[in-house]
């Protein structure tokens, strides 16, 4: 059975496409297609007339460009075509290769093509692209998202109360928090600024602490922040505005994470992947993840998809000289990352194989961010084994003998 490759250049309005066959003959050299469904209509058509045989398989490969090839390889996927998706920097480095400098669309599409006929030749499961990868993606695209935004708006309110009230945000892990919040509420307003009492800071405090906490002499810094404050008046009612829309925007902002992670725990219930069988791993830390690396049968290796993560470590090496960095490349999804190390730190408390590097590490001195990191690497190559192999996760026996 013969193969037809489709490279497809993505922009917001319109797409161009270049098809060769197995024996690198240019079937379409350039086309421009509307970026509508009777552009993508007749793109299909355009693709099938060029098989010769009706067994003929067509792979489409499509460079990632964030959100405008969605639709497009939604589309394909929809009428069962394999569909690819690119790492800009992996056709960077081919474009790159050519002699002319000459940068195009329609050269864009070529190489393109030119890529996917190199990858077929090495994984032909790469194309195994579903819906349930996708669900997953799109959902964890959205809570990174607003994640992100909850963390822009800490160093936001952070920066306006270091001019407000120079020393208040040191005096609490988080700024955004229970009491913090309601402190700033009541003192933080436009007819009576800073007019709160040490008491009434203590009984805020004392509700939201943990029981058995002591706030200790924290009611009186706190207070003590708000009687030396040298805020200019010309810059009072700014300020003031700033931190009230700041605390109105976390409010928003958390609720709409809760009614996400909701439903992510929903979304997760129905696939069910065999990954929430892994300790340290749950419903939105899974979602994340399968749906950042999608089918795991189209990496070749547990060593490519560390390395697809970025946490392969840099290596140089020329002649008989090796240098190893000892960092590691972070060429991979910063996301993937993220919630990769996040799931170690509760793995290392309930994972007794991640508890058991991590615990081997440290005593061989590594500092406690590289074993850290090594441990999500190792929490990657798990979930890369169960998913592959769909076979539940289990401890083995010497270290349940430990």
């Amino acid at each position: 059975m013969s193969r037809i490759y489709v490279g497809v250049d993505v922009s917001k309005y319109k797409f161009d496409a270049c098809v060769k066959n197995d024996d690198n003959d240019l079937l379409i050299k350039h086309r421009t297609y509307d970026q509508s469904m009777d552009g993508m209509d007749r793109f299909i058509h355009d693709i099938e007339a060029t098989k010769t045989d009706g067994s003929d398989n067509i792979i489409i490969g499509l460079e990632s460009t964030g959100i405008y090839h969605r639709n497009l390889m939604g589309y394909m996927l929809k009428f069962g075509y394999n569909v690819r998706e690119f790492n800009p920097i992996e056709i960077y480095g081919l474009r790159k290769g050519r002699i002319r400098k000459t940068k195009t669309d329609r050269i864009d599409a070529e190489v393109i093509t030119n890529a996917i006929k190199l990858d077929a030749m090495e994984n032909t499961e790469r194309y195994l692209q579903n819906e349930e990868h996708m669900r997953m993606r799109e959902l964890g695209l959205i809570y990174n998202r607003l994640t992100e935004k909850s963390a822009k708006l800490k160093t936001e309110l952070r920066s306006a109360l270091t001019v407000l009230c120079p020393g208040y945000d040191i005096l609490f892990t988080d700024v955004l928090g229970k009491s913090s919040k309601e402190i700033l509420r009541r003192s933080i307003k436009h007819t009576k600024l800073f007019e709160i009492s040490e008491q009434e800071i203590e009984q805020i405090l004392r509700k939201n602490f943990m029981r058995g906490s002591s706030v200790q002499d924290l009611p009186r810094k706190i207070l003590e922040t708000f009687e030396k404050s040298t805020l200019p008046q010309y810059y009072r009612e700014s300020l003031i505005v700033d931190v009230r829309f700041t605390l109105d925007q976390h409010d928003l902002l958390k609720k709409q994470i809760s009614q996400l992670e909701s439903r992510m725990e929903r979304v997760m219930r129905e696939i069910d992947p065999i990954s929430l069988s892994i300790p340290g791993i749950g419903s939105v830390t899974c979602a994340i993840i399968l749906g950042t690396l999608g089918n795991v049968k189209r990496f070749h290796n547990s060593s490519a998809v560390v390395a697809y993560a970025g946490l392969d470590p840099i290596v140089h090496q020329s002649g008989k000289s090796v240098n190893l960095t000892g960092h590691i490349s972070k060429r991979g999804n910063k996301y993937l990352r993220k919630s990769l190390c996040n799931a170690a730190i509760v793995a290392i408390r309930h994972n007794p194989v991640i508890k058991k590097k991590y615990a081997d590490l440290r005593k061989r001195g590594k500092p406690h961010l590289v074993a850290l990191t090594a441990c999500a690497r190792k929490l990657l190559m798990i979930i890369y084994s169960v998913e592959k192999n769909q076979k539940r996760f289990y401890v083995p026996k010497h270290i349940l003998n430990e």
